[in-house]
């Protein structure tokens, strides 16, 4: 008789069988990092599916969302980072991957880096034409042990005071709000900003649909976006927040650092310090950077941290 086994029916297949069955498939992996994670991406799959009792219609309605996702995302739009950036995960690679106490502390690269940024001169301005109050961001770039690191890149990007990146604004030029500087011998680094304001990430897709229906606020802090490489050294990712933004304390990616935050200090046209083509109110903040060397790891957590 079908589905038997002699007089006994044949054993019901259990939701742990498929899990096995499905992990069990990727032993044979050739790349022994490459089964590991996905052997471990499935079983917490499984894992998650079982622990809520994941339902037919859910899991479709996930298929959709990811299929939505897929076809916003392009060359200005990231909707996949969007959604790790928004479930934490995003900060949570970025801090595994910390590579020492010593140095300035990461966070998230965000959707908006586009590679190639102009090289401009020491002191030049980023913006293309008035976006809003001119922020003079100058400092050191050192070694651990404080020595200045000359010819050390930092690759700058931002927003503008209509809240847009260039890549989000077709009225913008390419160049806009972007540029790469190098240090000079001694270390030393500026260039004219302006200062930053708060923005939402994009909201008009599955990710800000997440956020409204789960009472969560789209709105970042202000920030300028930085990425500094030197030869020998282990490159970083970060920011520069505006100490006196609003949503420090509830950044939707989650990726304020009490360490990154700055102070923006108000200066007038009848400063000795007035940048050249700057005229009436601006601000001035010193931003210094820390490199650690090639190699060196982070202290371990001591147990419980």
């Amino acid at each position: 008789m079908s589905g038997t086994f002699g007089d006994s029916p044949a054993p019901r297949t259990a939701p742990g069988d498929i899990t096995a069955l499905a992990v069990a498939s990727f032993a044979g992996c050739s790349d022994a990092r490459l089964g590991q994670l996905l052997q471990s991406l499935t079983a917490h799959l499984h894992a998650f599916a079982a622990d809520v009792s994941l339902t037919r219609e859910e899991w479709e309605e996930a298929i959709r969302i990811l299929t939505e996702t897929g076809r916003l995302t392009d060359d200005r739009r990231q909707e996949f980072v969007l959604w790790s950036d928004t479930l934490g995960l995003s900060m949570l690679v970025d801090t595994l991957a910390s590579v020492s106490d010593r140095a300035t502390e990461s966070t998230v690269l965000g959707p908006f880096y586009v590679p190639g940024a102009p090289a401009r001169a020491y002191g030049e301005a980023i913006f293309e034409g008035p976006c809003g109050a001119p922020a003079w961001v100058h400092g050191v770039v050192s070694d651990v042990d404080g020595v200045p690191l000359a010819g050390a890149e930092l690759d700058v990007w931002q927003n503008g005071d209509n809240r847009l990146y260039a890549v989000q604004d077709p009225d913008a030029p390419e160049e806009h709000l972007r540029g790469r500087f190098s240090t000079r011998s001694d270390g030393t680094y500026a260039f004219l900003a302006v200062r930053p304001v708060p923005y939402t990430i994009p909201a008009d897709g599955p990710v800000g649909r997440m956020l409204a229906v789960t009472g969560r606020h789209p709105w970042r802090p202000a920030h300028i976006h930085l990425i500094v490489r030197a030869d020998g050294y282990v490159p970083v990712t970060t920011h520069i927040f505006d100490r006196e933004s609003p949503y420090l304390e509830s950044d939707a990616v989650f990726a304020v650092k009490p360490s990154l935050l700055r102070d923006f200090v108000p200066r007038s046209d009848d400063d000795p310090a007035l940048p050249a083509g700057v005229e009436g109110r601006w601000f001035s903040v010193r931003n210094d950077i820390v490199l650690a060397p090639a190699g060196e790891l982070r202290a371990e957590p001591a147990p419980g941290d």
